[in-house]
């Protein structure tokens, strides 16, 4: 089964890769890691949070396949919540029916679970696009 790790830098490096995404955040370096805690914070910006991975497959096959979960939370420090909405959609957008890829990685098409629209937290918008796949090792 894959590692955290690599599904999420694997998603990060989805986003990042997105024209659209990094035009509307201002540079690819607005998108990161959930627990990243650098000393600058610039808005609007994109985490990626890894939620979970459950083996699946059996046989030869019971390591090699893993259901993942993870969200992609939107911030925004606008007064309105239009900012915010506008990115969950772009986030939408960039990761539906995508692959994510790595070294001995592959994935099934990323499906979209839900969004959730934003919601004020402590003087920012967050919105959060939740999404599962399956990882394959290769």
């Amino acid at each position: 089964m894959e590692s955290p790790l690599t599904v999420q830098d694997a998603l990060i490096a989805l986003l990042k890769a997105d024209a659209p995404l990094v035009a509307a955040l201002g540079g690819a370096a607005r998108i990161k890691d959930a627990e990243w805690r650098g000393t600058t914070f610039d808005y609007p910006c994109v985490r990626v949070d890894f939620s979970s991975a459950s083996p699946e497959g059996t046989g030869n096959c019971a390591e090699a396949w893993a259901s993942i979960a993870a969200t992609i939370e939107v911030f925004s420090k606008l007064s309105s919540s239009r900012e915010c909405l506008t990115l969950l959609g772009v986030v939408q957008t960039a990761v539906q029916r995508k692959r994510l890829t790595a070294a001995g990685m592959t994935s099934l098409e990323i499906k979209i679970s839900q969004t959730i629209p934003p919601y004020r937290d402590d003087n920012v918008w967050r919105g959060q696009v939740v999404i599962y796949s399956t990882v394959i090792d290769t």
